[in-house]
């Protein structure tokens, strides 16, 4: 009885429609316009290169990285809601008298989501690294221009 169970249940579900179940979307596709913000998590024990510095560095590289692809790039938050988010964490190298740092960078796209009855962001695509480099090589520019072609290389695959 239950092997005949198994084959009716079975045989019911090949009927069963799946068509929505296994697709997933690039939420890159179609992409034309996005906000763009950056942040930067800087460990204090850094003195030889300077935060604001680094940061505006940061931005600057990002920004320009972004123009380059031909989207629109809004300022902040996007104008719809959806945003590209560099992120970087920059930390001084313990073992090595302050010579060195680590760090930890990321870029994200971020956009508002239906979850339930509500809404909310969501990271819908994101790709990171990890690395140490010398100090007096770490440079907020390689940190923007890798978020901007990280994202470009990402949006290029899916809208080509």
């Amino acid at each position: 009885m239950r092997f005949l169970t198994a084959v009716a249940l079975a045989a019911v579900m090949l009927w069963v429609p799946v068509d929505g179940v296994a697709q997933m979307r690039n939420p890159l596709t179609g992409l034309s316009r996005a906000g763009h913000v950056v942040y930067v998590q800087w460990h204090d024990q850094i003195t030889r290169v300077s935060e604001q510095s680094f940061t505006q560095e940061v931005e600057r590289a990002f920004e320009l990285g972004l123009l380059r692809t031909g989207i629109t790039v809004d300022e902040g938050f996007g104008e719809y809601g959806n945003y590209l988010e560099c992120d970087g964490q920059v930390f001084s190298h313990s073992e090595d008298n302050g010579n060195r740092a680590a760090y930890s960078y990321e870029v994200s796209y971020r956009e508002i989501v239906t979850v339930g009855g509500g809404s909310q962001f969501a990271t819908t695509w994101f790709t990171s690294t990890l690395g140490i480099v010398g100090i007096d090589n770490l440079s907020g520019t390689d940190l923007g221009e890798w978020c901007a072609e990280r994202f470009e290389l990402e949006w290029r695959r899916a809208n080509n």
